[in-house]
């Protein structure tokens, strides 16, 4: 992947912010990076401290960073990628919206196409069922797992930072690159920048959580280093018992999402229009693509990944 630098003047002074969502503040991840002077330079990246573990200290934190604290001149636009699902599958919604225990969910399975699965369809997303069909390593399903919870801390998260007078107002999601307004939010996944970043898809390559990966982590953050403006010294990490140094795989994960809002901002992210999916889209539905475009748009969201 080539260095972030000569970006164009469109998107000069954009501040992205990364977020690696979990279901405990404590363990949110956080990037901010700014577009300065033609490339992308990672201002900081943190985690709150144990003691803080709580949301008005997490939103606090990023509504700083929107505001511009702490920065020489204040940012205009602001763009949040957050490493979480932020809708749920129209087919689960529908199907519990007048569910009664003991009787079935929904129409019966059809186990049609990439359907081997029927349970596919009511737990995944579009978004997912596409990446999985693309990439190996499918995003886990919110209907399913326990990501379900990280889910619900994101967007408590995005209703806190939009929060006005007391009143939840969460930023709105994004659709095209080029309608950056003051401030907005889309959904990434991480996994898949580490895949092109690394240009690998071995599992060895992209396994960098646990305690037996630093030496993973500490390759990593050096490619990061060399692909945005990342001083090493500020990432937060720790040393281990053999001495070497050992990075936050959350904070990682954050950088990796700017990385991803950055992708966004250049038009190099697929999203539901993209050829590549409306074409899938297409074939894996029943109705219109476009319907299923604005269900998206509106109920389920869509993961935003580099362009190969």
């Amino acid at each position: 992947m080539s260095t972030a630098t000569g970006l164009p003047e469109s998107i000069e002074g954009v501040q992205i912010i990364g977020i690696d969502c979990a279901a405990q503040p404590k363990d949110f991840g956080l990037a901010c990076g700014r577009v300065r002077d033609g490339g992308l330079e990672i201002v900081e990246v943190t985690k709150l401290p144990s003691a803080d573990n709580r949301f008005d200290c997490l939103s606090k934190r990023v509504r700083d960073w929107i505001a511009g604290h702490d920065l020489p001149d204040r940012p205009t636009r602001t763009l949040l990628a957050l490493d979480a699902p932020l809708g749920w599958p129209i087919q689960m919604t529908s199907a519990l919206r007048n569910h009664q225990a003991g009787t079935p969910l929904g129409r019966r399975s059809d186990e049609r196409g990439d359907e081997a699965n029927p349970g596919n369809r009511l737990f995944r997303r579009h978004t997912d069922r596409f990446i999985a069909a693309k990439f190996p390593g499918a995003p886990l399903d919110i209907g399913a797992d326990r990501i379900a919870r990280v889910a619900r801390s994101a967007l408590e998260l995005l209703g806190r930072v939009g929060d006005t007078e007391g009143e939840p107002s969460a930023p709105p999601l994004f659709w095209e690159s080029g309608h950056l307004d003051q401030l907005g939010a889309i959904e990434v996944y991480p996994r898949l920048t580490l895949r092109h970043l690394t240009g690998s898809a071995q599992k060895q390559e992209l396994h960098y959580k646990g305690s037996k990966q630093v030496r993973n982590r500490r390759k990593i953050v050096e490619r990061l280093r060399k692909t945005v403006g990342l001083d090493q010294t500020d990432l937060p990490s720790k040393t281990t018992k053999t001495g070497a140094t050992d990075y936050d795989h959350d904070c990682i994960d954050a950088v990796l999402c700017v990385l991803d809002g950055l992708h966004f901002l250049l038009g190099k992210s697929v999203g539901p229009e993209h050829p590549d999916a409306s074409e899938w889209l297409g074939q894996r539905t029943n109705g219109p693509t476009a319907a299923i475009v604005a269900d998206i748009k509106t109920s389920e969201g869509w993961i935003w990944f580099h362009e190969e």
